[in-house]
């Protein structure tokens, strides 16, 4: 049975370096490494990075991460997902980038009162060692979690905000849904999925137009994900969306290595 990893010594066991001296983690008979995404401004200035987990098996076959935790018992899913999130924030560590890191979370790992929930301060502990404020580290949960949960991950996303961490709430709109947890949550980003953005390219402004009003109302900025043409950031420029992903802008990629940690 693989020991939990529920100290930093335990942590430090599955981490190595490659030739690039990046952090990777070596859990369950897979490889695990960071991928960053860069977010912009309207302006086209750097608002932060999306950290992106990519999966890689023993012969180097690349796996889908979705299908990676699926395959693993419930709490090793939630030590995989710890052991992701440690190696992105080194990396973005050694980085220096400037700006935000947004980290995606399993909702497990968020409400499970042994996992995420108790870790907070040895979170916030290696930010500070590693010179990252925990204002810019934004924790990354998707909408349909949020509405069709009983309710406690929210309160577990309160908890964060009330620690420091800013919140966003990935593929808004995506759902049939009153989106009230989410107004309730008052979360720091909305992330629109990207088929409004597609509606939207066909005619039909109706959603995202309520969605943009949405966020507007309880003080989120906008992010628009899935830009693949000039036309739609054009578009969504003229609407007024504040903060832009995709890969017309820029694809998920490796952050060079700045510093030493």
């Amino acid at each position: 049975m693989m020991a939990r990893l529920d100290s930093q010594q335990a942590f430090e066991q599955h981490l190595q370096r490659d030739t690039a001296q990046r952090y990777v983690a070596r859990f369950a008979g897979c490889w695990l490494q960071s991928c960053f995404q860069p977010i912009f401004y309207r302006s086209g200035g750097v608002f932060g990075h999306e950290a992106l987990l990519r999966v890689h098996d023993a012969a180097g076959d690349s796996v889908r991460p979705d299908r990676f935790f699926a395959s693993l018992p419930l709490l090793q899913q939630i030590d995989a997902d710890r052991l992701a999130r440690v190696i992105h924030i080194r990396n973005f560590a050694a980085s220096a980038e400037p700006g935000c890191l947004t980290l995606n979370l399993l909702p497990l790992t968020v409400v499970h009162e042994a996992g995420y929930g108790g870790n907070y301060a040895l979170m916030l502990q290696r930010l500070q060692q590693l010179g990252i404020d925990n204002g810019r580290v934004i924790l990354e949960v998707v909408e349909y979690e949020v509405e069709e949960g009983d309710g406690a991950l929210s309160a577990a996303l309160g908890a964060a905000a009330a620690a420091g961490f800013g919140i966003a709430v990935d593929d808004f709109g995506a759902m049939a849904s009153g989106h009230g947890r989410v107004r309730a949550l008052r979360p720091d980003i909305i992330k629109i999925d990207r088929s409004l953005l597609l509606d939207y390219m066909q005619g039909d402004n109706g959603q995202l137009a309520a969605v943009l009003q949405l966020g507007w109302e309880v003080g989120s900025r906008m992010l628009v994900e899935g830009i693949e043409t000039e036309a739609q950031y054009r578009a969504m420029c003229g609407l007024g969306v504040e903060l832009y992903q995709g890969f017309y802008l820029g694809r998920p990629g490796f952050l060079p290595v700045r510093r030493e940690l």
